[in-house]
């Protein structure tokens, strides 16, 4: 990730392995072995098909992480970037990121034998490749460096190179954004299974047809049963390899900053379980509730606004630096930013620090404790071993706020700081890590935190009659609400004084965001969008409604007409299922609607609750529900139905 040359037009001088895109699409496009030699110290000994342009000095040592020799074995990961192409199209920067680099996964082995200088062989492989689910690649890896110690020849390189590429992905779904988004916010095992396995369904789709569509294939016990195995999170294909079949599950729901698969639960229950500690630094993008602020919040902000962050682990394995800058990329990126994984380090040492403290916002894996007594060198310290968060006391001040002033709000508003987003969301994070919930769910309660905080600037930039590239026809939401059926956008607020007292207490981050790439990425990706397919109400905001406010039954009443009236096609009931995860309790904002004091408000929740379960994906929603709602929706389906058939 370092440059192969000085650029002596850049402000940031460094250096980065520059890669070249071969425009053939392969799953892989480079296969790397390095050693370690006792005289020569780390060096590249094969590269398949072709060479890396740089330094590979720089890439031995990438591969070959400090105290290798100590493990029999340790994972690592680095990025290589693409050499840009030239282009006149403005922006063309922001669009380029999402392609403009390569995954490179490493295995670093170590075998000890007599017959080695100093007792112990050091070898390692690499591969990189175009897609950021590099965690497929890790059986395959371990049976080739076997080989490889067994048979040090290229050709082991050549053998895996093409395993690696012929494996056959030409049948695996895609999914359009809203359809992705529900696939990653709910752990439902069969979510858009029609989509997976078409030609053995496609007998029984024929013999099925003219069935009620809620009453889907898979109501077929047969197919049921042979289905249900499957997990349509994953596209499962095969690679094989010196005559083995190696299974391959290929996430369908990966974004580009969701790098593998590492588990954050560690990170998360080390920082969580640290002894409380108050900051001595305190900066305003970073110590928003000041120096109590939750050392999880501090180390979001610092995410957020580009800091530069080091994670330390002492005298641990470098997968263990790797997983946590992974880990917080990903969670961070939660598939709705991006650009973090861009400036990612996963693993580093002392040898390259020259370079990285000049990189604006990195976020770099580190086991050497050294880097603790430098904090000039970054802004943030997390150590992984004690969970500790520190903020450098060289950290530089942002400047003064762009519009002025905060806005006026009282002294009972800004007393209540408990119910402010961030307190929320440690209160709920802290059990649902410490009592071992689904990583899905923390997952999802990260995305709804993130998507919070992007609603909270559209919201900030309204308030203060800013020039907006949240806000707009290309926006979160348009300027006046041009069209809309039912009023209301964006975030949801009890009242107008916990409004004020959250967007001054968010200020300094969102200014902070506001100046960094992800910003510029978000923004980029809002205008580049397709037409949503409910373009005339906010329908997040309502669904938020519903579940946040004590509503009169006429304000009820009317966003259950507005939702029966507008979402209609399949399209739409998508959008609809994408502001209904599981982890926020699914269809029970709608289900709600079945108990309406109205009864005509009772039959509107009714078709709604229909179109879900007649959709591909909202059936299982449906399925989700408990007896007591489906049983209301049953009766009240019935007397449409008697209604229908009189008129």
């Amino acid at each position: 990730m370092f440059k192969t040359n000085l650029a002596s037009n850049m402000k940031h001088q460094y250096w980065y392995l520059s890669v070249t895109a071969n425009g053939a699409g392969e799953h892989v496009e480079y296969v790397l072995a390095a050693e370690f030699d006792v005289d020569k110290g780390p060096t590249v000994k094969y590269q398949y098909p072709r060479r890396i342009e740089g330094d590979e000095e720089l890439l031995a040592e990438l591969m070959l992480p400090d105290q290798a020799h100590a493990r029999e074995e340790d994972w690592t990961v680095f990025f290589l970037h693409k050499r840009p192409k030239s282009s006149n199209v403005r922006g063309h920067s922001a669009s380029r990121e999402h392609n403009s680099m390569l995954y490179a996964l490493n295995l670093a082995n170590t075998k000890i034998t007599s017959d080695a200088k100093r007792g112990a062989i050091v070898r390692a492989i690499a591969i990189c490749t175009r897609h950021s689910f590099i965690q497929i690649y890790k059986p395959i890896l371990l049976l080739a460096m076997t080989e490889y110690f067994e048979n040090l020849n290229i050709d082991v390189l050549k053998t895996l190179y093409q395993s690696l590429n012929a494996m056959d992905i030409s049948s695996m779904p895609s999914f359009e954004p809203y359809e992705k988004q529900i696939l990653s916010s709910n752990s439902m095992r069969n979510l858009f299974v029609e989509r997976f396995h078409v030609q053995q369904l496609q007998p029984l789709i024929e013999r099925t047809k003219g069935v009620h569509p809620h009453n889907s294939i898979l109501s077929h016990d047969g197919v049921k049963a042979s289905l249900n195995k499957y997990d349509t999170h994953f596209y499962e294909s095969k690679i094989k390899f010196n005559n083995l079949d190696i299974p391959m599950r290929i996430p369908v729901d990966s974004f580009p900053d969701c790098v593998g698969d590492p588990s954050p639960m560690l990170l998360l229950t080390t920082i969580l379980n640290a002894p409380p500690k108050s900051f001595s630094v305190i900066h305003p993008h970073l110590t928003t509730s000041g120096s109590k602020t939750h050392p999880l919040i501090v180390l979001i902000n610092a995410l957020l606004t580009e800091k530069r962050i080091v994670f330390m682990g002492p005298g641990r394995a470098a997968k263990d630096v790797v997983d946590a800058v992974l880990s917080a990329c990903s969670l961070i990126s939660s598939g709705i930013l991006r650009g973090f994984s861009h400036r990612a380090y996963p693993y580093t040492d002392l040898s390259k620090i020259d370079q990285l403290i000049h990189v604006p916002g990195y976020i770099a894996g580190v086991t050497n404790p050294a880097f603790e007594n430098h904090p000039s060198w970054w802004d943030i310290l997390c150590n992984i071993e004690t969970g500790e968060v520190r903020i450098s006391k060289f950290i530089k001040q942002p400047e003064r706020l762009s519009h002025g002033v905060p806005l006026s709000v009282s002294r009972s508003a800004v007393a209540g700081l408990g119910n402010l987003p961030d307190a929320s969301f440690i209160e709920d994070i802290k059990p649902m890590v410490l009592n071992r919930y689904g990583e899905d769910a923390i997952r999802g309660r990260f995305r709804k935190f993130i998507s919070q905080f992007i609603q909270l600037c559209a919201a900030y930039d309204e308030a203060h009659g800013l020039d907006s590239a949240l806000i707009g026809s290309r926006g979160l939401w348009p300027v006046m609400e041009q069209g809309y059926v039912i009023s209301g956008h964006g975030y949801v607020w009890t009242d107008q004084q916990q409004k004020t007292r959250d967007l001054n207490h968010y200020m300094y981050v969102i200014e902070g965001w506001k100046k960094t790439t992800n910003y510029k990425n978000y923004t980029f990706d809002l205008q580049r969008l397709v037409p949503i397919p409910v373009a005339n109400m906010d329908l997040q905001h309502q669904i938020d409604r519903l579940r946040k406010l004590r509503m009169s039954s006429s304000s009820s009443a009317e966003i259950f007409d507005a939702i029966r009236d507008v979402v209609v096609k399949p399209d739409q009931i998508t959008q609809l299922l994408a502001c209904l995860p599981q982890s926020q309790d699914g269809l029970l904002p709608i289900a709600a609607g079945l108990f309406h004091t109205h009864e005509e408000v009772r039959y509107s929740a009714a078709e709604i609750m229909n179109r879900i379960r007649d959709h591909e994906a909202g059936r299982h929603f449906y399925d989700e529900l408990g007896l007591f709602h489906k049983l209301a929706f049953e009766r009240l389906y019935r007397k449409i139905a008697e209604a229908d058939s009189w008129s």
